[in-house]
Parts: structure tokens; C-alpha cells; sequence
């Protein structure tokens, strides 16, 4: 059977038809899941005339043992926003401080990924907004609904998760999530995602600054060029 999408360029750019409701209004803004979901995102902002940037969750680690294993306290997101899972604080008992120190690692390692993807610029204002969050796909919609919720805690009004393609049971889950769902092929069976595509090439932090920086200088009609690869 045929892949449904030759690229991520691609998918973006038929994703992007499925929303000619949001085209032009001042108060929608994009957000790409990375790092696969920022060509996918950038074609979607594009046709929209919107504003790109990322949405990025940073899971809050606690270390216990022996044995050693890690323990999830909650979420930290960019644009930023908290959510600690109240539950596992209780049943751990944990102090203060140790509450305090994963959550400085936490943000630690938010900066790091933040400085390597993303041009130095403010984080962008979410409150009141309609924000389109956008991924090349999704088998069960766990990123997609984790950072709902951040963001929803970040001032976002209304939610709209836009997908290439995903499953009938992710469709199901992320309509509990978001005001809007859209999606334009469900693959029956649902292998993966990169099955989904003809080409799935890593997408890099470079590629993701490079993306990021030309929608933030204008997006120009769509010409190909040399360094116009598409992934």
C-alpha cells in the first residue's frame, strides 16, 4: 500500500487546506510539536498567515532506588506553564526541596532544548488566542494531549490539534482534549507514523532554527529553492 504522504512538506501543505476557517485571523498562532512536526507546522502557518513557534513538554523527573528508576512529578511546558501530578507528589511524601531541585532540573533541561531549536525571541503570547498544535502524526495522541494541557494553563482560549494522519482511537482521545481535530487520513491499520510517508528523514535542530527563523522574517510564496529542502 502506498504511503499517503511523499514528505512532511507535503502533509503540511494538504493539512493546511483542511483549515481555510483560520486563514488570516489575528488571533490564531501555530505551535509545532518537535521536531518532526515543525516542517509539517511551518507549511500550516504559512497558509494561515499565523505565527509559528513550538510547543515543548519537559517531563519533571524524580530519581528513587534502589533500584534506580525514575518517577514523573509532573510537566513542565514552553510557552511556559506547570502541571504537577498531585497524586504521585502525595503517595511520595516528597520535601520541599526536593520537589524544588527537580523542578530547577527540569527547567535546566527545557533551556538547553529551547536554546538548540528555537532563535532567541519571546515566548509567544497564548492568552486568549486560538492555537493550532500541530505534529506529522500520531498513533495514540499522548504528546498532543500533554501539551493541551500546558497550554491550556498558559491562557490558550481554544485548541485545535491538526494532524496529517492518525488513529481512529487518537482521534477519539485528543476530542476530548481540543475544541477542534483535524486530520487528514486514518490508516487502517495504523502501523506508524513514519509509515505514513514516502520520505521520513530525521528532522534536526538545525533544521528546526531554520524553519522557525523564516517564518518569523515573512513567509515567502512558495518557490523551491536550493536550501528549500523538503522534509
Amino acid at each position: 500500500m502506498d504511503a499517503p504522504f511523499l514528505h512532511r512538506t507535503e502533509a503540511g501543505e494538504r493539512l493546511a487546506r483542511s483549515l481555510p476557517h483560520l486563514a488570516g485571523r489575528e488571533d490564531v498562532t501555530v505551535l509545532a510539536l518537535p521536531h518532526s512536526g515543525v516542517p509539517v507546522a511551518f507549511e500550516v502557518a504559512r497558509a494561515l498567515e499565523a505565527p509559528l513557534d513550538l510547543a515543548v513538554v519537559q517531563p519533571i523527573l524524580h530519581a528513587m532506588g534502589p533500584p534506580r528508576h525514575e518517577v514523573t512529578l509532573g510537566l513542565l511546558g514552553f510557552p511556559e506553564s506547570l502541571q504537577l501530578h498531585e497524586a504521585t507528589l502525595n503517595a511520595l511524601k516528597l520535601s520541599d526541596e526536593a520537589l524544588s531541585q527537580a523542578l530547577s532540573r527540569a527547567r535546566q533541561q527545557l533551556r538547553q532544548r529551547l536554546r538548540a531549536m528555537r532563535p532567541s525571541a519571546p515566548a509567544p503570547p497564548l492568552a486568549g488566542r486560538t492555537v493550532v498544535v500541530v505534529d506529522d502524526g500520531t498513533a495514540a495522541g499522548v504528546a498532543l494531549r500533554r501539551a493541551a494541557g500546558l497550554l491550556r494553563r498558559a491562557g490558550a482560549r481554544t485548541l485545535v490539534a491538526a494532524v496529517p494522519m492518525a488513529s481512529e482511537e487518537a482521534l477519539r482521545l485528543l476530542a476530548t482534549e481540543f475544541e477542534e481535530v483535524i486530520c487528514c487520513s486514518q490508516p487502517e491499520p495504523f502501523v506508524s507514523v513514519p509509515s505514513g510517508y514516502e520520505r521520513y528523514p530525521d528532522v534536526t535542530d538545525a533544521q528546526v532554527r531554520e524553519l522557525l527563523t523564516r517564518a518569523r522574517e515573512g513567509y515567502a510564496p512558495r518557490k523551491m529553492a536550493p536550501r528549500d529542502v523538503r522534509i
